[in-house]
């Protein structure tokens, strides 16, 4: 005890590992301890400690824990997202998601388990939190999304967020519960399927239709197409990961429709990419003149797993559209003094601290994009299309495709018809470790508004929902025949 107290009050007055290794640009290798302990106390007769960013964690050993641990995990989770997580009151009010309904539910799944078992409380966790997934980018790691993450994907993320959150990941907590499972996860598979099989109903998401259930394909392969000869044109954008394959393609379609009446712009079931490949490919070169770029607010609470950034919090991305603040961060009721902000959920913002204007970050700068400016395709001076955009939207589209349909809703760039967009944005995420298993999860840091005060995280709304018995396309297809724009 005495060394860990010693050991404690060292790592309080030092760096954090993470901020050495972006310091010396080394390898982070956290510094390990061993302990005895009384063998009647665990299965084994040694754990060990190890200093992850500036803290010391005991490492359990595997097959040592106890339901308890894992009621202790999920209390953990629980806590951390309410004193962190910016966006957990949108989900239930926006989503209708209760977070105190999955966890209570989840509590009773693990006291009714047989025996500890780590697959089971992960699948456990993993189903009852599966509503959850995407508001905010929350997610729970299973060991296949933990291996693409350690493997320094982060599906896009870039800048120095993702390197302390991937140097998470390779730390000796993570470990002890996914390097046993990178190469085999029938366990946890078989769990999942023995959680599933146990429910009275399915657990659905708004994003990712019904677990286990993988008939809502998507198709990423954007197409375009001539629904009506001389009149009406259409491209498919598939996904903005991969829309940049099809530049040529929609490019040389944008000849070939150049004097037509209608081009749509079919966003639905888009779960995001890169911002960027929406506006080079599909907005920019429809501009005949610059076009006032969107306003948006950053607001953040003021926890811990918020704060382990530092300066690092303001730094744009890839994944958050390059969004990054305008001005230094003031306590938030100083932002609803100064600024308008009618659509404002103010609820919402007794959970908040700090907030600041922001906007897109001019390549990845600082400094704020204040025009979009148009890109020629045809000649120097004429837009690609002349004629009435239009943009399906649905309750799938997220991230990305998120931000895609704010910035054509706040400048004008085209009529939406569908339903409302998904959300899932809040800027860079910062991942979490649970104590005991070393489970994963995941959340965006921001609550990100608009320039009237709405989240973006409760979607876009449509100037025109679906009809009755009509999809997004039949609806559109149907105004233009009555001339109703």
């Amino acid at each position: 005890m005495i060394m860990c107290i010693a050991l404690f009050l060292t790592a309080c007055g030092r760096q954090s590992e993470a901020e050495e290794y972006f310091e010396t640009g080394d390898e982070y290798k956290p510094e390990i301890i061993g302990i005895q302990v009384p063998k009647d106390e665990l299965k084994t007769a040694e754990i060990q400690m190890a200093n992850i960013e500036g803290a010391y964690r005991v490492i359990l050993p595997p097959g040592s824990l106890t339901i308890d641990h894992f009621l202790d995990d999920l209390d953990y989770m629980v806590y951390v997202l309410e004193n962190n997580f910016a966006l957990l009151e949108v989900a239930y009010w926006a989503h209708g998601v209760d977070y105190r309904i999955l966890a209570a539910n989840a509590r009773e799944a693990i006291l009714n388990m047989d025996e500890p078992c780590e697959d089971m409380f992960l699948a456990i966790i993993f189903t009852h939190f599966f509503p959850l997934f995407g508001t905010g980018h929350f997610r729970i790691f299973d060991p296949d999304v933990y291996n693409h993450m350690r493997g320094w994907g982060y599906w896009g993320y870039s800048g120095p967020h993702r390197r302390m959150n991937v140097q998470l990941l390779h730390t000796p907590l993570a470990l002890r519960f996914y390097d046993s499972r990178r190469q085999d996860q029938t366990a946890f598979i078989e769990a999942v399927q023995a959680v599933v099989d146990g429910l009275e109903q399915p657990i659905s998401n708004r994003i990712f239709g019904t677990l286990l259930d993988d008939s809502e394909f998507r198709n990423p392969t954007a197409f375009t197409q001539v629904i009506e000869e001389d009149r009406i044109g259409y491209i498919f954008a598939g996904s903005f990961a991969t829309l940049n394959n099809h530049r040529t393609q929609i490019f040389n379609f944008y000849h070939e429709i150049a004097d037509f009446e209608h081009l749509i712009i079919d966003l639905r079931g888009n779960s995001g990419g890169s911002i960027n490949q929406f506006l080079d490919i599909l907005l920019r070169p429809h501009l005949e003149e610059a076009i006032q770029a969107p306003r948006s607010f950053h607001f953040f609470m003021d926890g811990p797993h918020v704060r382990r950034f530092g300066d690092v919090l303001f730094s744009s991305t890839t994944m958050s559209g390059y969004l990054t603040i305008a001005e230094p961060y003031r306590p938030v009721h100083e932002i609803l003094v100064e600024y308008y902000l009618p659509d404002a959920r103010l609820p919402d913002f007794e959970r908040l601290r700090y907030g600041a204007p922001s906007g897109r970050a001019f390549a990845r700068r600082t400094i704020v994009e204040t025009y979009i400016y148009p890109s020629a395709v045809i000649s120097d001076s004429q837009p690609a299309f002349n004629g009435k955009i239009w943009m399906l939207t649905d309750n799938r589209m997220g991230s990305a495709a998120q931000a895609a349909a704010w910035y054509s809703m706040e400048t004008g760039f085209a009529t939406h018809v569908g339903d409302t967009t998904g959300g899932v944005l809040g800027g860079p995420r910062t991942s979490v470790l649970m104590p005991n298993t070393g489970v994963v999860f995941y959340f965006d840091i921001f609550y990100i508004t608009d320039a009237r005060g709405r989240p973006l995280e409760a979607g876009t709304i449509p100037h025109h929902f679906n009809r009755p018995d009509m999809d997004a396309l039949e609806t559109v297809l149907a105004l233009i025949e009555e001339g109703d724009y």
